[in-house]
């Protein structure tokens, strides 16, 4: 009956976590304006550089930002409508991944991927 209890209480809790927003922070202009331009002036690159303010980064961490959309995890999955910023930094691996979605601009997620590191917040 414990182990029921437990897996139950875990259930629960699990909807509460979906709805964690990923941290923001007001980027300085330096931040904004090289994000902008490396993004193509997309609508949502105030929020990205928001995202990449939060964990620390500056004009000067920044050297490429890619923009890809977000492939669906299933062939009956349809997530085209996301999209992905993997931006670059300078003499290092890897990627920082900003997740949003282009229609409201929310950030879904930021993570490191290919050997990027991700600044602990």
């Amino acid at each position: 009956m414990a182990k029921l209890r437990s897996s139950l209480a875990l259930v629960l809790a699990l909807p509460g976590c979906a709805g964690l927003i990923p941290p923001s922070a007001t980027p300085d202009p330096a931040l904004a304006e090289k994000v902008r331009g490396l993004m193509g002036d997309d609508a949502c690159s105030g929020r990205v550089a928001g995202a990449l303010a939060a964990y620390r980064l500056t004009a000067d961490g920044i050297s490429s930002i890619e923009i890809a959309p977000v492939t669906p995890g299933s062939p009956t999955e349809y997530s085209l409508a996301a999209r992905q910023a993997w931006v670059r930094q300078p003499g290092q691996p890897g990627a920082i991944v900003v997740q949003y979605d282009p229609r409201g601009c929310r950030v879904a997620q930021v993570y490191a991927r290919d050997g990027g590191t991700l600044p602990a917040i």
